[in-house]
């Protein structure tokens, strides 16, 4: 009996480890880890800091001041965050309006002091250096 529980323990645990390999690898996971780094600085207010880990793409297109306003605008009303889990992380092959550019869409339930439930977007990019950069960020 003995012999055949070692074995079956090692089949379990390098069976558990591939998993965890394989879904790590996945680029919605990999998006979702680079979001996840990046909401600190939005959260705390720190636009500066959060613009420039912004995609590339979207400082092109957006000006820092503006990035300001916009989180004056859209998340500091919302307050000091509760909560938040993951409802969805989807995988998009190729973006609308620049199909050289793989991206991901992570949706999260949040809840803040100042509104208890807000569902939250984050647009992800990956950077032509194979980096998940944040590319935009909505809420309802």
């Amino acid at each position: 009996m003995k012999r055949y529980i070692i074995p079956l323990v090692v089949l379990v645990m390098l069976s558990y480890g591939f998993s965890i390999v394989r879904a790590e690898d996945s680029p919605e996971k990999v998006a979702q880890k680079a979001a996840e780094a990046w909401m600190p600085l939005w959260d705390s207010g720190k636009y500066e800091e959060s613009y420039e880990a912004l995609a590339e793409h979207t400082k092109e297109s957006i000006p820092k001041r503006q990035w300001f306003v916009y989180w004056s605008a859209v998340r500091k009303p919302l307050g000091k965050l509760k909560s938040r889990k993951l409802i969805e992380a989807k995988y998009i092959k190729s973006l609308p309006g620049v199909p050289d550019r793989e991206g991901a869409v992570i949706r999260y339930e949040s809840s803040f002091e100042n509104k208890e439930s807000v569902i939250e977007t984050f647009g992800m990019m990956r950077e032509k250096d194979g980096s998940w950069r944040v590319a935009n960020y909505i809420t309802p």
